[in-house]
């Protein structure tokens, strides 16, 4: 229990001092400042590796494009399936009225057949009847001509009794 406790109290110790100080290099100061090529070229692509390992401008840039590119297509397409959506229930909507009218009107048009159909019904009766009333006037036209001529012919009759002069008719007149 001991040795565990120990353990955690040199990794924790570790921990707060950070990697770094294992890794860090000791560099003397010396009273002849020289600059010596050594040290800051092994300095230099230490530090080339670590920005290329972590950050590339080039790849940063283009993956920040990228992200932008594929954020501004995302909200496209978001406001187009708003849009499409929006149209959807508009026409939904109207799909639903003219549903609606079209049901009213096949009533209106079964109500306006059978009033038709009554009416051709109606209309070929009175053309029947129409016939016959025609049949009838023009057979009754003669017997009326008859009726006339024998009310003259008793009107000529009555007026040869009492006395009146024949009267010569034309061959034309009658």
């Amino acid at each position: 229990m001991k040795i565990n406790l120990f353990c955690i109290g040199l990794s924790v110790l570790l921990l707060m001092a950070g990697c770094r100080v294992i890794e860090e290099r000791v560099i003397y100061e010396t009273t002849d400042p020289q600059p010596s090529a050594t040290p800051s070229q092994t300095a230099q692509p230490n530090a080339e590796i670590l920005e290329r390992r972590f950050v590339d401008p080039d790849k940063q840039n283009d993956a920040v494009q990228s992200a932008v590119t594929w954020a501004q297509k995302y909200e496209k397409m978001v406001e187009q399936n708003t849009e499409l959506r929006e149209q959807y229930n508009r026409l939904f909507v109207e799909n639903t009225e003219l549903k609606q009218q079209l049901a009213q009107t096949k009533t209106e048009l079964e109500r306006t057949r059978k009033e038709l159909r009554e009416a051709n019904e109606f209309l070929q009766e009175m053309h029947v009847e129409l016939n016959k009333w025609k049949a009838d006037v023009l057979g009754f036209r003669d017997e009326m001509r008859q009726a006339q001529k024998a009310q003259l012919e008793a009107l000529s009759r009555i007026l040869l009794i009492l006395g009146a002069e024949p009267m010569q008719t034309s061959p034309g007149n009658g």
